[in-house]
């Protein structure tokens, strides 16, 4: 016996077709279109990265500078 696949059902315990309520597209897929939503989210993680990056290299700078001046003339 051939069992029949229909893409977004289900079968339910009846055995009547019923439309899958939580099938959501594959983020992974790259032939899904992302929503405006979607990209706006993207680009507000990538922009946060960035940010925060760029405070660490700061932070990073400035704890260097105190360093060196610290040590200045001990050697």
């Amino acid at each position: 016996m051939e069992e029949e696949i229909r893409p977004g059902f289900y079968r339910d315990d009846q055995g009547e077709w019923k439309k899958d309520r939580r099938q959501a597209p594959d983020r992974r897929s790259r032939d899904h279109v992302y929503s405006h939503d979607d990209r706006r989210q993207l680009f507000r993680r990538k922009t946060d990265r960035e940010i925060a990056d760029r405070d660490a290299k700061q932070q990073i700078e400035e704890a260097l500078e105190d360093f060196a001046a610290e040590h200045e003339g001990q050697g």
